[in-house]
Formats: C-alpha cells, sequence, structure tokens
C-alpha cells in the first residue's frame, strides 16, 4: 500500500467516525501527538486517550470535510474543516492541518495546527 493509499484510507475512516481504529491501524505505538506547540501525548494509548476523553463531550456532530491533502517522502498533511457541539465547549467551528510524519508505515508524529 503506498503512503497516499494510507492518507486516504486514514482519512476515510475518520470520516466514517473509526478514529480510534484508524489509531490502531495507523499510528506507530511510539507516535508523539503536538499540537499548538505542546506534546499532548506520548505513545499510542494516551493519543488514544486524549482522543476518547474530547469525543466524550461531543453532543452533535455537525461537519467534517476535507479540503486539502498532500503526500511527501515520509509526510501526509490533510486540511479539514470541522464543525461539532461540546457539552464544555459550545459550539465548534475549525479548521485544522494535520500533519503526520511516517516510520516503518505508521505515524510516529502528528502535528495540528488549527484555527478557531
Amino acid at each position: 500500500m503506498t503512503l497516499e493509499e494510507k492518507l486516504n484510507d486514514l482519512n476515510r475512516m475518520i470520516l466514517n467516525g473509526e478514529i480510534l481504529e484508524s489509531m490502531d491501524k495507523y499510528y506507530h505505538p511510539d507516535c508523539i501527538v503536538v499540537e499548538r506547540n505542546d506534546v499532548v501525548a506520548k505513545g499510542l494509548k494516551q493519543a488514544k486517550d486524549r482522543e476518547s476523553e474530547l469525543f466524550e463531550g461531543v453532543e452533535v456532530w455537525l461537519k467534517s470535510e476535507i479540503v486539502s491533502t498532500t503526500v511527501g517522502e515520509n509526510v501526509t498533511m490533510t486540511e479539514w474543516h470541522y464543525e461539532y457541539k461540546h457539552k464544555d465547549l459550545g459550539h465548534k467551528k475549525f479548521d485544522q492541518v494535520a500533519v503526520q510524519h511516517w516510520k516503518d508505515g505508521k505515524i510516529i508524529s502528528d502535528r495540528f495546527y488549527a484555527l478557531y
């Protein structure tokens, strides 16, 4: 499977709400997740726990759409538009770019750049 095919499958899974499953399939056990210049998760378990915590408070998911994607040498990027209602955070509508660096066929680093 090419890197582009992996990215397309990863994004398809995310669009289908299979976020934790996509992490099991595509994230390296030693991955790191970075948001706002801070490491917010080290390792697959922490990364999945972080995603689970966020989604626990989602009341209604309104929109997920891919704006653009790109593939380079062991790096992929997806520009997203999201909108949802969260019990604690209210109505969230934002754009985000996810940049993944790949090692041994898995995501070793996932960094998020967002405009809220």
